[in-house]
């Protein structure tokens, strides 16, 4: 009987360590089978699929949105090759002609009968005009609000009402037609508007942006 017995818890013990041992091999190939698929290399798919986000973007389409339109600056070319016989004036100057003071809202270039007179600046004729005092005239739009008148001219066949010119373009011929200031000789009577009101010319003889 005490043999039978030893025999019994003998084989108790050996099923109890068998069991141990199984539920331990099990454990280790459990945590290798999880290092495994933790380390397992991926298989390429020839496809990129990491999304590269560039920090500028968004912010290109808002610069876009934000960016002022490049103003063209105005500089005028000179109208003519001559001196200038007298200069813009808002304070009154003698006018020997009409033997009184006067504001001088142009500038006046001396030169010969016949000298070529050029457009400053591109822009369209919107007046050819003639009177007593001033002779012929040609007054020329640039754009906002921007014109410049040349008096006392013998204007090109081909300006007209319309005629679009380009900056040095000839519009015409100095000529002493310029009564008011018969004194001064033959001479460019140059004069710019600007919103409707005369300016001094020089104002654009250097860079400005209407």
């Amino acid at each position: 009987m005490n043999s039978e017995k030893q025999e019994k818890q003998a084989a108790r013990k050996a099923g109890f360590y068998i069991a141990v041992l199984v539920l331990a091999v099990a454990v280790v190939l459990s945590v290798a089978l999880c290092i495994y698929a933790a380390n397992k290399p991926s298989v390429p798919t020839g496809k990129d699929d990491t999304e590269i986000i560039n920090p500028d973007d968004g912010k290109k389409d808002d610069n876009k949105q934000n960016e002022e339109p490049v103003v063209k600056p105005v500089l005028f070319n000179l109208p003519i090759e001559g001196s200038v016989a007298m200069a813009y004036s808002e304070v009154p100057v003698y006018n020997e002609t009409l033997g009184r003071f006067a504001a001088h809202k142009a500038i006046d270039y001396k030169a010969e009968s016949g000298t070529k007179v050029v457009a400053v600046y591109e822009g369209t004729v919107t007046e050819v005009t003639e009177s007593v005092t001033k002779g012929v005239s040609v007054k020329i739009d640039h754009g906002n609000g921007l014109f410049t008148v040349y008096n006392s001219i013998e204007p090109g066949e081909n300006i007209k009402v319309g005629t679009t010119v380009a900056a040095g373009d000839k519009i015409g011929i100095v000529s002493d037609t310029n009564r008011q200031e018969a004194k001064t000789g033959a001479h460019l009577h140059f004069e710019t508007i600007e919103n409707g009101k005369l300016i001094d010319p020089a104002k654009y003889f250097v860079a400005e942006s209407k």
